[in-house]
């Protein structure tokens, strides 16, 4: 078989497209998550790349069933993101990746918006039904949660931040930093009555946003690791990291509690490092 016949996602390491498959298969986690599914996104790729292709073509080049193909390549027309051809057989042509993205964009968009829009009505439903829980000992005992993925750790946070009265506990790492600021996080406890507190740990460059934080409010300490993350709000909840910002976004995950054994044990690691830390500037 010579190379032009070999799909660019073949596994085969002896051939030179192999280094493009890596890349390609990069490209593909991505597209799933803008909503395609995985084969999807196969077919996507290779017809943008191999161009004008039939059904019968994509299925063998991916190995893929000739019905899940046919299903693969009608939803991709649905979605906007490919066009049939009138031609016999039929063959089928990708849209530009820019393009494509821009119109995945604007599909999730308008989900988005749809689901907005029946927030009132869902909220005024579910206050019609009334609260038929019994006030107990166990309904104030204390609580956790496991959040996934950086989007529902970043609402909690937002929650964490609303609530607070008084200070405001991040210890974290260069990258969490980092990837608090473009989430908006420290906007938010700028505009919030709470006093900001941040240790960080280790530090090598400081970034350039952090200027526009008050220095009194910044300590560093020397550390090993740069795997340690935890917030904690108030002295009454804390939200600690299992897997931070120096992993991928998707594999980011965090334990939140408001155990008030937990958040004093917490919160006197931070004010010991807070201690022990040198002003930032």
């Amino acid at each position: 078989m010579t190379e032009a016949n070999i799909s660019v996602f073949d596994n085969d390491s002896d051939t030179q497209l192999f280094r493009h498959k890596i890349t390609l298969d990069k490209i593909k986690t991505e597209l799933v998550n803008f909503g395609l599914t995985a084969n999807q996104s196969k077919v996507f790729i290779y017809l943008g790349k191999y161009g004008s292709k039939s059904a019968a073509e994509i299925s063998k080049a991916l190995q893929l069933p000739r019905t899940e193909t046919y299903h693969l390549v009608n939803s991709l027309q649905s979605l906007g993101l490919v066009v049939a051809e009138l031609s016999h057989p039929t063959k089928y042509t990708a849209m530009d990746m820019k393009l494509a993205i821009e119109t995945l964009i604007l599909q999730q968009q308008s989900k988005i918006n749809m689901l907005a829009d029946k927030e009132e009505s869902l909220s005024k439903m579910w206050k019609e039904i009334p609260f038929f829980a019994v006030d107990t000992d166990e309904s104030k005992s204390e609580k956790m949660q496991l959040l996934h993925g950086v989007n529902s750790i970043s609402i909690k946070i937002q929650e964490m931040i609303t609530s607070c009265n008084d200070e405001f506990k991040i210890f974290a790492s260069m990258s969490d930093v980092n990837r608090f600021y473009y989430s908006d996080i420290f906007d938010t406890i700028e505009q919030s009555t709470s006093e900001l507190k941040l240790i960080i740990s280790p530090i090598e460059n400081s970034p350039e946003f952090l200027s526009e934080i008050d220095p009194k409010k910044i300590r560093t300490v020397s550390s090993d690791s740069n795997n340690k993350c935890f917030i904690i709000n108030d002295k009454k909840e804390v939200l600690i990291f299992m897997r931070n910002a120096n992993h991928p976004t998707r594999q980011i995950f965090a334990w939140w509690s408001d155990s008030e054994t937990l958040v004093e044990m917490m919160s006197s690691l931070f004010d010991l490092s807070w201690e022990k830390g040198e002003a930032s500037y």
